[in-house]
């Protein structure tokens, strides 16, 4: 990362702080630096983005194998070109069929081996969030090259308040570790600008490592009505793109969008941890732990926190950590029940949300 250095302690007036979340969970989140001066005509970030993605793509292959190619190859990629877009029932299909062979072959060399990268805004400018807008840079292609799924960055999007029910599956989608419909793939970019667009000001600000967790405070804004993030529990799912935000916000100025931001999707709905399962919904989250057929509810002690939960079961603890949302500890309880596979018991603890949403993670 040529034009990015580790971020200083405090940064210069003309230097910003950005994050790059690698794919890893093994790898840290990494704070760099960029010059703030280039503005939005000429934004390091989106340079730097571009920059990584290609160096780290097969896109210089493509390109020298397009430089390279003979007559005859060059006629059989136009050739596979215009029939990959007549089985994609492309609406530019016959205009695509009617090209000469040298326009698709440029048509080819710019969407398939240019640096581009795909920009996903978590949220946008608002005056809930001063006008700051957060957004994330990964590769365009990262789904087609089968990139490993990114977890912490697609918890950050959920957090935002975005649906991840609403894209198409991963191409591993029975591999473990897969990315659920909508996640995150390959390695990331986050940075923040000020853009306020009444006052005339687009200047690139800092966006922290520690803010690049799902429990910042930022998050919750972005989950409030007009802050700037998604609309996850409206039908047509959480809205990435920037037009879409925009769009959705300038709705609800309008009141056109009813209050209650659940960021919808199946990818975060169940799952296992170590010892018990897990399943949740915009109200609750339920865990359950298989326990002895002879477990009554004084074996059991249940630390319900806020933000925490602790399970202890005969002195023996189950799970200590620290949970995806914030809970109403009145409306969490436990229940010991016959066990769904008809053997022995299972422990049944039900935590109720404080917010409706589903929650980036469960518990950690």
């Amino acid at each position: 990362m040529s034009s990015a250095t580790s971020a200083p302690t405090t940064t210069p007036n003309n230097q910003f702080t950005y994050v790059f979340i690698p794919a890893n969970d093994s790898l840290p989140i990494k704070a760099l630096t960029g010059d703030k001066s280039g503005g939005l005509s000429d934004d390091i970030l989106s340079k730097e983005a571009k920059r990584y993605f290609y160096e780290n793509s097969d896109k210089g292959a493509r390109a020298a194998a397009l430089d390279g190619a003979t007559p005859e190859q060059r006629k059989m990629l136009a050739d596979q070109l215009r029939e990959e877009v007549k089985g994609s029932q492309s609406p530019y299909a016959a205009q695509m069929a009617g090209l000469d062979d040298d326009a698709l072959i440029n048509i080819m060399r710019t969407t398939h081996t240019s640096a581009t990268c795909e920009i996903t805004a978590l949220t946008v400018p608002t005056p809930l969030n001063n006008h700051r807008a957060v957004s994330m840079y990964t590769a365009d292609d990262a789904r087609t090259q089968n990139l490993p799924y990114n977890r912490r960055a697609t918890e950050l999007l959920l957090a935002c308040g975005h649906s991840i029910n609403t894209a198409e599956a991963s191409p591993s989608a029975a591999a473990i570790g897969a990315a659920p419909p909508g996640g995150i793939c390959g390695d990331a970019f986050v940075g923040r600008c000020h853009d306020d667009e009444a006052r005339d000001v687009w200047e690139r600000v800092d966006f922290t490592v520690e803010e690049a967790d799902p429990r910042a405070e930022w998050c919750d804004v972005a989950r409030q009505r007009g802050g700037g993030g998604g609309g996850g529990g409206s039908a047509g799912g959480g809205a990435r793109s920037l037009s879409g935000l925009m769009n959705q916000q300038a709705q609800i100025s309008g009141g056109g969008v009813s209050a209650g931001a659940g960021a919808g999707g199946n990818g975060f709905r169940e799952g296992k941890g170590d010892g018990y399962t897990w399943n949740q919904n915009d109200e609750e989250v339920e865990l359950r732990f298989p326990v002895a057929a002879n477990t009554k509810a004084k074996y059991v002690k249940v630390n319900f926190g806020r933000s925490t939960l602790k399970v202890t079961v005969a002195g023996q603890t189950l799970l200590n950590g620290q949970l995806g949302g914030t809970v109403e500890v009145d409306d969490s309880t436990f229940t010991i029940e016959d066990a769904s596979s008809g053997k022995g018991k299972e422990l049944c603890v039900t935590l109720g949300k404080k917010e409706n949403y589903t929650w980036p993670f469960v518990v950690r």
